[in-house]
Order: structure tokens, then sequence, then C-alpha cells
């Protein structure tokens, strides 16, 4: 009896001293953060969410919308040669080759390829400016009047900043494009790259362990931090999870999304979940065999010496 006292005693000590170690899970990191229902755009939980922030890679969705609107996937971009020094993540674009509109806006959403995001802008722009400019003028349109890009790729530049009010806002409007939906939600892409096909895994890890999900997408950069918006179906309703300058992306949103579901994935099933390197398949033109001509059955002694007598 004395040893459970003091057993107990000490419990609640520690929970005194050190209360951060056992609510630890539930602490969200993220500077700020949004979660609403599509349609009403009631707001379900969040926090500062209309303080500007770096946009990271979530900026593409923006980028995808632009192009999808203005192209039917079927034209030919050329890249240019600020490809080769455009930072990763990318897929590796060579100056001067052609590309497919629809492999590169897959690869913008589900690779999210920096230089694919520079090659549709060129394409559709003129140049990565007045690209910028349509983004911008979408943005007003829709809503998001806290929202400003200067690229296509969301790489770090200065005053360029979203919030996650809007950035939720955009994701509403991606999601009624059709394309847009279906492209949002491919687990793997795979980009034809000269001889090799090259296969990619989505970023977006809850698409591979959480059935909810329906679209989504990462960005980080040392600046902006993790940040992340996507969409989720609950009762034929839909929502949307937008986070800006994360420290711990899917804590941050397995915790937000506990407003919503019971059954979230563990720490081991979003780790699982991981995108994995790129795999590498050897492209060879298979050719056509020969038939092989049947070999003539030899003639025994008998049929011969019969045909000799004959």
């Amino acid at each position: 009896m004395l040893y459970k006292e003091s057993m107990t005693r000490l419990l609640a000590i520690v929970l005194l001293l050190f209360p951060l170690c056992v609510v630890a899970n539930d602490t969200i990191t993220a500077s700020s953060y949004i979660l609403v229902e599509k349609d009403s755009f009631q707001v379900i939980s969040g926090r500062d969410y209309h303080k500007r922030l770096a946009p990271a890679s979530t900026t593409k969705v923006m980028t995808t919308i632009v192009a999808l609107e203005r192209l039917n996937g079927y034209e030919i971009v050329k890249a240019d040669g600020k490809v080769l020094s455009i930072p990763a993540s990318k897929l590796s674009l060579l100056p001067g080759r052609e590309y497919k509109a629809i492999d590169l806006i897959k690869g913008t959403m589900v690779k999210s390829a920096n230089d694919a995001a520079y090659a549709l802008a060129v394409h559709v722009g003129g140049d990565e400016t007045s690209f910028a400019d349509m983004m911008n003028k979408k943005a007003q349109e829709i809503g998001a009047y806290n929202t400003h890009f200067k690229n296509a790729s969301g790489l770090s530049v200065d005053n360029q900043y979203t919030t996650a009010y809007d950035l939720a806002l955009i994701m509403r409007h991606a999601l009624s494009n059709e394309r847009f939906r279906e492209i949002a939600a491919t687990k793997y892409f795979s980009f034809q790259e000269g001889t090799r096909n090259v296969r990619y895994k989505n970023h977006n890890r809850f698409l591979f362990c959480f059935e909810p999900a329906i679209a989504g997408k990462t960005g980080f950069t040392r600046m902006s931090r993790h940040c992340y918006v996507g969409a989720f179906e609950k009762d034929e309703k839909v929502y949307i999870l937008a986070l800006l300058g994360s420290n711990n992306l899917w804590g941050d949103a397995v915790n937000i999304l506990k407003n919503l579901y019971e059954r979230l994935p563990s720490d081991r099933e979003i780790r699982l979940a991981k995108s994995c390197p790129v795999e590498l398949t050897s492209y060879k033109e298979k050719k056509e065999r020969k038939p092989v001509a049947k070999k003539k059955a030899k003639k025994s002694k008998s049929t011969k010496k019969s045909k000799a007598k004959s």
C-alpha cells in the first residue's frame, strides 16, 4: 500500500514538472493553420490563419490551375537553358528538349518539380514574371487577397506570400476542376526521360495511408518550413486543411484532423508512406523475332533404299 502511494506521488510530481512530455503528441507547431468545410467555408479549427507567410511548393496548386485552364495537355513544351540551374525537386529537364504539357503538369503536382513548373510558366506566359501575374490575377478572382506570387515553383523569394485561409480558398477553387482532382489524387507518375522511364511517388503521404484523403500538396524550404494544403471527405462533405510554417508537418496535420476523425494514421503508417527514391527502369524497344524455319526430318535409310529401287 505504501509503495502504491509513493508511486502515485512520484507520478504527480513528474506531471507537474514535465507536462510537455505528456501532451507533446497533441502540440501543433505550425505558425498558422485552418480546417474548413469546403462549400460553406465554415471554420472548424484554426490559428492565425490570416498571417502572411511563405507558401513554398503549395504555390504549385495555383500553378497547376492556371496551366490547366490554358492548356489541353497535348501541347509540346520546349525547355530553355534556365532549367539546368533550377534547384531540386526537379524532373531534370534538358534545354531544347520537347515535353508534353500534361507530363509537366503532373510532374509539377505529383513530383513537385520546380523545373517543370518553370517550363510551364514560360510556355503559358512567355516568361515566369508574366505567368506570376496570371497567378495573382486568379488569386484576386477567387478572393485570396492576402496572396502574392513571384514565381511558379514556390522557391524562396522576397514578397511572395500567402495565408492559410487563402491557401484553403485556392484549394477549394482547384477542386472544382476535375482534371486537377484527378492529377492531385495520382499516387505514382511515370515520366519518360530519354531512354529511361522514371517513376515518381506522390509526396502527399495521406494518399497512401488515409482513405478520406482526396488531394493535397506539400511544400518545404528553409525559410518557410513545412507547408501543406489537402482535401478530405467525410459524410459526403469535403474538408480542406491548410497549414504553414510547421516543424512537424504530418504530426500537425493528424492533430488538426482529430477535430473530424477518430481513426487517423499512426506515426508508423505515415513513415511507411514516405516518398521513396526514384525508380529507374531501362527501356529498350523489343525487336520482333523472326520465325524459326522448321528443320526437315531426316529420311530413314530404308526409305532411301526403297526410292532407289523404284
